[in-house]
């Protein structure tokens, strides 16, 4: 299988935090099945000027799963997906499927220039870090514009912010996405409230740890959390990487869902009861092959 995971952003992923809520005393465990079933749906958004055609899969809490069924009663914290280099907006099921029974509405357009079906035509690959960060922003206005094309899943989000993931060439737009809009206040260069959350598999070659996330991860102020697996590999962040068993691929794809989930639901959701998740301890308790520092505010 072709590795779609190619780049050369240091980042993984990135989302806000604003102001603590209370919480109860008893939490569902992150890495635990949602209580949401997904609806999936492809919607196409347009900006006109820049010229850019955004093909976007689109994941949400509903009632029973399903292709176009309708949305769950509520609303929920939208959240952006950037695929990496000849990735493409499916690349991450395992994670988009995970958030949204979690309670997040999650979202992942084909960039263009650099999506699976330009790699495949033999390019011209283009755009790889200018375009995507206006890409992002523009996507999150548009889902919340309830005329547009989103239409009834609109009425749906929470707030008009987002938390983002970015893998590979996916965390350059998301760390310049943040950089730029106040509607990521994600990144360090921007003053607080702010959370990061950085991964690494010890096992990659694309983006070796020791030179992208671990100083990236060091640079950053808190709230910051560095989660790295040991064995993990670039294209594992992924679904698919031909070098990993199956077994393998599913433990890594499992610790990434549990600690993003995590991530999200403490500071995009605001509940302080899963602080306890983002923690060394946590960590140690799932074994040895992960690894979580953290730098809580």
């Amino acid at each position: 299988m072709q590795d779609y995971g190619g780049g050369v952003a240091p980042a993984r992923v990135v989302l806000i935090a604003v102001l603590a809520i209370p919480a109860a005393a008893t939490v569902r465990d992150p890495g635990t099945a949602g209580r949401y079933a997904v609806g999936i749906t492809t919607q196409t958004f347009v900006d006109a000027s820049r010229g850019r055609t955004l093909v976007t899969e689109v994941w949400y809490p509903a009632a029973v799963a399903g292709r176009d069924v309708p949305p769950h009663g509520g609303r929920f914290p939208l959240v952006l997906v950037a695929h990496g280099f000849c990735g493409f907006r499916t690349n991450y099921e395992y994670l988009t499927l995970a958030l949204a029974a979690r309670g997040f509405v999650v979202a992942a357009p084909d960039f263009p220039g650099f999506n699976k079906a330009v790699c495949d035509a033999g390019g011209p690959e283009t755009g790889l870090f200018a375009e995507p960060p206006a890409d992002l922003e523009f996507l999150r206005a548009a889902l919340h514009e309830q005329a547009g094309a989103a239409g009834e899943l609109a009425r749906h989000l929470r707030e008009r912010r987002a938390g983002l993931v970015g893998h590979s060439l996916g965390g350059a737009a998301v760390v310049n996405a943040a950089t730029d809009s106040p509607r990521f206040p994600a990144f360090a260069a921007l003053p607080p409230p702010h959370a990061v959350m950085v991964m690494g598999g010890t096992a990659d070659r694309t983006l070796p740890p020791a030179t992208f996330a671990d100083p990236f991860y060091m640079a950053l102020p808190p709230p910051a959390f560095l989660v790295t697996i040991v064995g993990g590999t670039h294209s594992g962040f992924t679904d698919v990487d031909s070098g990993l068993t199956p077994a393998t691929l599913a433990r890594q794809q499992s610790l990434v869902g549990r600690y993003v989930v995590a991530f999200f639901k403490r500071y995009l959701r605001r509940d302080h009861r899963f602080d306890r998740f983002l923690t060394p301890v946590d960590a140690a308790a799932q074994g040895a092959d992960v690894t979580l520092d953290a730098r809580p505010r």
